[in-house]
């Protein structure tokens, strides 16, 4: 997900976004099952580094405070598959992007996360004062929406579910439909990235 911050920054992308790490989401679950345990505090959980660094913007060079994002991006490994959350922070929701609905539908690979994300979260968001940072209430008893999204592109093969979380997450980012994303195009998808990434480095390294 480095990459499409950095994508942010160096191709001067209008939208404002951040994204987490792979293990975000599931670290929030350790958690809240910790609390659930007694073997936690929220106030313990929430300040972790591991998460905080996301949420305040300081986990990479490319991050931004949540409260300054319209968009949040964050992957989720169910086990055998991959899918992308997008949280739209003023609207307090989290949109599944699942790119391999055949297995099941758009919120069933992510069940096992369903309680740490809208109640668990609101909460962290909360200790960190992320909505009052922008004048707003802060969540206090709500619940983060959490809604699967229908017309998800699809793959083609079982092996492809990482590229494809990031071509949609990147498709979002610069505000491209996502009816252009497609299976035939993966190849060519693949190809991009790497010569991306081999600009930037080229980039940094001619910077010093």
């Amino acid at each position: 997900m480095y990459y499409l911050e950095m994508k942010r920054v160096h191709f001067k992308l209008k939208q404002k976004y951040s994204t987490t790490g792979p293990f975000f989401i599931q670290i929030i679950k350790r958690e809240h099952d910790m609390i659930l345990d007694g073997k936690t505090t929220l106030k313990e959980a929430a300040d972790k580094e591991i998460l905080s660094q996301y949420i305040l913007g300081t986990a990479t060079n490319f991050s931004l405070h949540w409260a300054d994002c319209d968009f949040v991006y964050m992957p989720l490994n169910t086990g055998s598959h991959w899918v992308l959350l997008v949280f739209v922070v003023k609207e307090r929701k989290i949109k599944v992007y699942n790119s391999n609905k055949r297995r099941s539908d758009s919120l069933r690979d992510i069940l096992q996360y369903k309680n740490c994300i809208t109640k668990m979260l609101p909460k962290i968001l909360d200790f960190h004062n992320v909505y009052e940072a922008i004048d707003e209430e802060p969540m206090g008893k709500r619940e983060i929406l959490i809604e699967g999204v229908a017309d998800c592109p699809q793959q083609d093969t079982s092996g492809n579910c990482g590229m494809y979380l990031l071509k949609i997450a990147e498709f979002l980012m610069m505000d491209m439909d996502l009816c252009e994303l497609t299976a035939d195009g993966m190849g060519m998808f693949r190809k991009k990235m790497v010569l991306e990434l081999i600009e930037y480095s080229n980039k940094r390294l001619s910077e010093g």
